[in-house]
């Protein structure tokens, strides 16, 4: 991502509606795999910046994490000795010592020229019957500036994503399109952006109330529109598990 967006990117996650909104989904999705918390796991969250995503991971287990842009980090951060910053794929992370029950890939995908080689990566670092949770910006049609400052290599579709995951090793791989309500507002931000120098900025924070209605509803939509098969939202989700068969 350009270097003026992440450094802001931990006040993002800490206090955007939408990240907020994303962190509570995500969340749930877990429970209602099966993880609850209180039971010793071991996590890793990939792409997890400045270990922003520690706090509520931890609940289900011990966290790590990978982030390959250092810029994001603290090196005095509360989390910086379980972080590490070589990329997916990389020697250091074979072994027992490496294997989870549960990765997080949270908008991380699109960040990565070779997804496929990634999502293997991944794959192998699972424990038989691990859980993978992954999400990805929606819809080649929503592309605008946000993606051109995150550095993102595409957006997804359902079947776009489960391409990616097929055929690596997963199993009751289940996707599904999320904050459907902000499909419209995201395509008519996009075409206004269309040919102006200023663009419209996606990342600002609003009030506190506007903030906090925001949230409430892309949690409230998500449980109510969850089990229905709507075909578009401005991100896909997917959550698949390790084939118990799979030789570590």
């Amino acid at each position: 991502m350009r270097e003026s967006y992440g450094a802001v990117y931990a006040r993002l996650y800490n206090g955007h509606w939408w990240w907020r909104a994303r962190e509570a989904i995500v969340l749930r999705t877990i429970r209602k795999a099966g993880l609850t918390p209180g039971e010793h796991r071991e996590i890793l969250d990939v792409g997890c910046g400045d270990g922003l995503s520690f706090p509520a991971l931890s609940a289900f287990g011990r966290v790590r994490g990978i982030e390959v842009d250092e810029r994001l980090l603290d090196p005095s951060g509360p989390y910086r000795d379980r972080i590490f910053t070589a990329p997916l794929g990389d020697s250091r992370y074979d072994g027992p010592s490496w294997r989870f029950d549960l990765i997080t890939a949270l908008d991380v995908l699109e960040h990565i020229d070779n997804d496929r080689a990634a999502a293997e990566a991944m794959v192998r670092m699972l424990r038989p019957g691990g859980l993978l949770v992954v999400t990805v910006p929606a819809f080649e049609t929503l592309w605008d500036e946000h993606d051109e400052i995150n550095h993102h290599y595409r957006r997804y579709t359902i079947g776009r994503l489960r391409r990616v995951l097929k055929g690596i090793g997963l199993e009751s791989i289940r996707l599904r399109y999320v904050f459907r309500g902000l499909f419209a507002p995201k395509l008519a931000v996009r075409l206004v952006n269309l040919g102006r120098r200023r663009k419209v900025a996606q990342h600002g924070i609003p009030s506190p109330r506007v903030n906090a209605v925001m949230q409430r509803l892309c949690e409230l939509e998500d449980r109510v529109l969850a089990p229905l098969p709507v075909p578009f939202g401005t991100s896909v989700l997917a959550v698949a598990r390790r084939a118990i068969g799979e030789v570590q």
